[in-house]
Formats: C-alpha cells, sequence, structure tokens
C-alpha cells in the first residue's frame, strides 16, 4: 500500500494543506447571502510541520494582504471582519502589526481625493517564506512533484526603501504581467486568489494575484534541486 507524503519532505502526510492559506477566503458568515468563496479551494498532502505549524505565519499574511493600499473590497471587508475580530480577541496581535507604522496620505490612481493611512514595515522574510510555500504547493499541485529548492520571490504590493531595487521590481512585474497576459487565470475564486503558471527545464514562475492587485511573483530555480 502507497503512503501519501508531504508535498514538502518525505515525511506521511496527516493533513491537507490549502494553498494559498484557507484563512485569505472570506467565510460566509462576512459575506452577502449566497456567496461562497470557499468553493473547490486547491489542497495539497502535507505533514504537522508544514501545515499547522505554520498557521501564525498565514495570519500575518492576511493581516497584511487584506489591509494592503492595494486591497479590494473583497480584501477589506476580510480586514474589517476577520482580522478585526482577531485584533480584538488578542490585541497584542495589533500592536505587533502596527509597531513599526506611521501615518500617511494616499491617493489612488482612480480617484481624486488623499485618503488617510499608515505606513506599515512589514516582516518581509516572514512574507517571503509563507509566499513561497505557497508556490511549492501549487507547483506540487501542477505537477505531482516536490519543489525543495531555492524561490525567488518579489511581492508588487510592498514598497522598497531602495529605490533602484524598487524600480527592479516593478520592471519585472510588469513584464511578467506583459508576458502572461494571454495565459487563463487559474483558481476557481479569482476574487480572492488566482495565479498563472509556466515551466521551462531551468525554471517555474508562478505570477499570483490576491484580491484583485496584489501581485505577487515566485521563481523557482530547477537547476539548484537538491
Amino acid at each position: 500500500m502507497s503512503i501519501r507524503t508531504c508535498y514538502m519532505c518525505e515525511l506521511e502526510a496527516t493533513s491537507d494543506e490549502h494553498t494559498p492559506p484557507k484563512c485569505l477566503f472570506p467565510e460566509r458568515k462576512d459575506v452577502p447571502d449566497g456567496i461562497d468563496y470557499r468553493v473547490n479551494l486547491i489542497t495539497v498532502p502535507s505533514c504537522e510541520e508544514h501545515n499547522s505549524s505554520k498557521s501564525h505565519d498565514d495570519e500575518y499574511l492576511l493581516h497584511v494582504l487584506s489591509g494592503s493600499f492595494t486591497s479590494s473590497p473583497v480584501g477589506l471587508t476580510q480586514f474589517m471582519s476577520k482580522v478585526r475580530r482577531a485584533f480584538e480577541k488578542v490585541p497584542s496581535k495589533a500592536t505587533s502589526f502596527i509597531r513599526r507604522s506611521e501615518p500617511i496620505l494616499l491617493k489612488r490612481h482612480t480617484e481624486d481625493e488623499w485618503e488617510q493611512g499608515a505606513q506599515v514595515i512589514v516582516e518581509a522574510q516572514r512574507l517571503d517564506l509563507v509566499l513561497g510555500n505557497c508556490a511549492r504547493a501549487l507547483y506540487f499541485h501542477e505537477t505531482e512533484q516536490k519543489f525543495v529548492g531555492p524561490v525567488q520571490v518579489i511581492t508588487a504590493f510592498t514598497m522598497y526603501s531602495d529605490t533602484k531595487f524598487q524600480a527592479n521590481v516593478t520592471s519585472s512585474v510588469d513584464t511578467t504581467r506583459t508576458y502572461f497576459a494571454s495565459h487563463p487565470p487559474k483558481g476557481e475564486n479569482p476574487s480572492v486568489f488566482w495565479y498563472k503558471f509556466e515551466e521551462s527545464a531551468n525554471t517555474a514562475i508562478f505570477f499570483m494575484c490576491f484580491y484583485s492587485s496584489s501581485e505577487v511573483l515566485v521563481r523557482l530555480d530547477k537547476r539548484e534541486q537538491p
């Protein structure tokens, strides 16, 4: 009898992990009647270490994405419902999330008026880890093969203090968006998440989008697979 193993290691799978994390998808109690964002979610087999042990990182990703300036009304609904409940239940979570923040005025491209917001310094390595694992899980979903090599994560919904690096990020994302323009998006709940995927002999690329406009580019370097 064959044993299911984890998408990330050779341990026996004890559960199914949602990719991206299930917490990103609104619960039915938080949306109008008749809407269900948790239909046909993608799952992969996972061991305990690579699933429930990273739940706090998944939650952090939700906080950042739903509260981002690039978030959609669906994402903002998550922030004002699920995230708000979490902050009220455990105030230290809110304190930790905004501990490095400052007020800022923002203006959307489609609007003329400025609005008040907060600039939050995010934990970049933490975001890269959970988004990289999301790409690894999607790779397993696409190919039924494990990828444990290095990944490069580029987040277009964050801003970098190094202006030259920021310009390179913007250029990379713009180029990737144009390249994938003719590729149909994958994912049953595109208002929350969709992705596009392409693989070559040396590289696998995921172009992911959360809450309609928070874009992420992830490159998997297959040449450095152990």
